[in-house]
C-alpha cells in the first residue's frame, strides 16, 4: 500500500531552501518547524488494488456522510423559502404583508442575523461536534417554524426570521468544511453536487407540497398558509433526532475516539492518509484568535466570498420571487406551485453533469463562467422576452445556472485552501457572502417594481458579470503564483510542492 512518506525536516531545512512569499512569511517560522513536510504522491502511482479498495471505501463514506446533510440542508433551505409559499398562500393579507416594506422586511431580517452569527458558528464545529452542533440548531429552528404558524402579527414572523437566522447561519459552511475533510480536492465537487441535488429536489416538490398542505385550510380551524409552517416546522423536529443518529463526526476525531462505528480504525487512517498525499493537511491544526486573523487578512478568502455572493443573488431571487414570477404569466395558483417544480428539477441534471465535468477535467473556472453566462441569459429572458414560453424557459436557464454555481464555487474555494484551521476560516468568510447575496436579493427586488422587477434582474445581471471578472483575476494570480512556486522556489500555504488549481 501507498501511504504518504514523512520526513522531519532539521532547523535549517525550515529556513534555508525555499523563498517565501510575504503574505506567508508571518506564519510559516512556527507552521514549517512545528510540522512535517509530506510529499504528495501522484493518483497513478497507486496500485490498481489499493485504488479499488479505496474507491469501496469513497462509495461506503458517500452513503454515509452525504444523503443525512443533503436532508438537513434541504429542510433549511424549505423552511427558509416558504415564506414566499405562505405569502401566495393567504398570509399577505392576513397579517397585512401587502402594506408597504413589510414583506422584503420579512425576507432581510433573516440575512442580517444569519451574517452575524455565521463565522462564530463555523469557527466552533470542531469544538461543540458536527454531530451536537448540527442537529441541536436544527431542532431549534423546528421550533421556531412550528411557532410561525400560531403568529397572528407580522412582527412576531419577522421576529421568527431573524431567530432562524441565527440558527440557520452556520449550516452551510459547517457542511461543506464537513464534507471537505473527509475527501481529496479532486472528488470534492460531485460530493457536493450530490448533496445539493437532494436541496434542488426537495425545493422543487416543496412548492408542490406547500400546496398540498395549503389544502389543509380551514382543517381544525386553521388557515392553509400556517399550515405551512406547522407542518414544515414538525418534520424538522423529526428530522433533527434523525440526523443525530447518522451525522458523522471529522474522520481525526472518529479514529482518535477509537469508538465503534461502519468504518474500522484502518478504514479512517485510508482515509486520512488519502487527504494527506493529496493536499497534506490531514492532521489539524490548533485554530487560535492570531490564526483566524492571519487567515481572514488574506485577500483571497474574500474574492470567494464575492464568488458566492454572485451566485448566492440569483439562487435566493429564484427562490423568493419564482411563484410571483409565474403569476405574472397569467397562472392560477395551482398551476404556479406545479410550474415551479420542473426548473430546479432540470438543475439537478444540470448541477451533477458540471461537476462531473469539472472533477474529471481538473478545472472549475470555465464552468464558473459558462454557469454565469447561462445566469444572465436566463434572468433577460425571463424579464424582457414577449413570449411566455421563452419566459418560462428563461426560468430554467436562470434557476439551473446559477444553482450549478454553487457547488462549483465552494469546490474551487475548498481546492485552493490548504489547512484546517485555515479551511475553517475560509469556509466562514466564503459563507458570509451567502448572506449577503440574500440581502441584496431583498433590498433589489422591490416590491414598488411589481411584477417587472427590473432594478432586482439588472442587478442580479450585474453579479454574473462580476463573478466573470472574478474568475479573471484569480486565474491571473494563481498562475503567476504557481510559476513563481516552479521558477523561484515560492512556498504556497506553508507547501512546498502545493499548487493552486484553476
Amino acid at each position: 500500500m501507498v501511504t504518504v512518506r514523512k520526513t522531519e525536516p532539521s532547523k535549517a531545512s525550515c529556513i534555508v531552501p525555499f523563498a517565501m512569499s510575504n503574505d506567508d512569511k508571518e506564519m510559516a517560522g512556527d507552521q514549517l518547524e512545528s510540522k512535517w513536510q509530506s510529499r504528495h504522491v501522484d493518483e497513478r502511482e497507486i496500485p490498481v488494488e489499493q485504488r479499488k479498495a479505496e474507491a469501496r471505501l469513497l462509495r461506503k463514506v458517500d452513503w454515509r456522510l452525504i444523503p443525512i446533510l443533503g436532508i438537513l440542508y434541504s429542510i433549511a433551505g424549505l423552511d427558509r423559502v416558504n415564506l414566499s409559499n405562505a405569502r401566495v398562500a393567504g398570509m399577505d393579507s392576513d397579517l397585512h404583508f401587502d402594506v408597504g416594506d413589510r414583506y422584503s422586511i420579512a425576507l432581510l431580517i433573516f440575512f442580517v442575523t444569519y451574517f452575524l452569527f455565521e463565522m462564530p458558528t463555523t469557527l466552533i464545529l470542531r469544538w461543540a461536534g458536527p454531530k451536537l452542533l448540527l442537529n441541536s440548531l436544527v431542532f431549534s429552528w423546528g421550533c421556531v417554524m412550528l411557532g410561525m404558524g400560531f403568529a397572528n402579527d407580522w412582527r412576531v414572523i419577522v421576529v421568527c426570521r431573524m431567530l432562524i437566522g441565527i440558527l440557520e447561519a452556520g449550516f452551510l459552511p459547517c457542511c461543506m468544511y464537513l464534507l471537505s475533510s473527509w475527501y481529496q480536492r479532486y472528488e470534492v465537487q460531485q460530493r457536493m453536487a450530490l448533496w445539493y441535488m437532494i436541496n434542488l429536489f426537495v425545493s422543487a416538490f416543496g412548492n408542490i407540497l406547500a400546496y398540498a398542505l395549503i389544502k389543509l385550510d380551514g382543517a381544525h380551524g386553521i388557515e392553509g398558509w400556517r399550515w405551512i409552517f406547522i407542518i414544515e416546522g414538525a418534520i424538522t423536529i423529526g428530522f433533527a433526532f434523525l440526523g443525530y443518529a447518522f451525522t458523522l463526526p471529522f474522520p481525526d476525531q472518529l479514529l482518535a475516539s477509537g469508538k465503534k462505528s461502519t468504518f474500522s480504525q484502518d478504514d479512517l487512517q485510508t482515509i486520512l492518509d488519502r487527504v494527506e498525499r493529496d493536499r497534506g493537511d490531514a492532521e489539524p491544526d490548533a485554530l487560535t484568535f492570531r490564526k483566524v486573523l492571519h487567515h481572514a487578512a488574506r485577500w483571497e478568502l474574500w474574492v470567494y466570498g464575492f464568488m458566492f455572493l454572485c451566485c448566492s443573488a440569483p439562487i435566493y431571487a429564484f427562490a423568493y420571487f419564482i411563484q410571483i414570477i409565474l403569476t405574472t404569466l397569467g397562472y392560477g395558483t395551482a398551476k404556479v406551485f406545479l410550474l415551479c417544480a420542473p426548473p430546479y428539477l432540470f438543475s439537478i441534471i444540470w448541477t451533477l453533469a458540471v461537476a462531473w465535468c469539472a472533477d474529471r477535467s481538473r478545472l472549475r473556472m470555465p464552468w464558473m463562467v459558462l454557469n454565469a453566462a447561462i445566469t444572465l441569459t436566463g434572468l433577460l429572458l425571463t424579464a424582457y422576452h414577449g413570449n411566455n414560453a421563452v419566459r418560462y424557459f428563461g426560468v430554467f436557464l436562470g434557476v439551473s445556472g446559477c444553482n450549478g454555481n454553487l457547488p462549483t464555487i465552494i469546490a474551487f474555494q475548498s481546492n485552493n485552501v490548504r489547512g484546517d484551521s485555515r479551511r475553517s476560516v475560509a469556509s466562514g468568510v466564503q459563507m458570509l457572502f451567502a448572506s449577503l447575496g440574500g440581502v441584496y436579493a431583498s433590498c433589489t427586488f422591490m416590491q414598488t417594481e411589481y411584477p417587472t422587477y427590473r432594478t432586482g434582474v439588472w442587478c442580479a445581471v450585474a453579479t454574473q458579470f462580476l463573478l466573470i471578472v472574478l474568475v479573471g483575476l484569480m486565474w491571473w494570480w494563481f498562475k503567476r503564483q504557481n510559476k513563481k512556486a516552479e521558477t523561484q522556489g515560492v512556498i504556497i500555504q506553508e507547501d512546498a510542492d502545493y499548487r493552486y488549481t484553476f
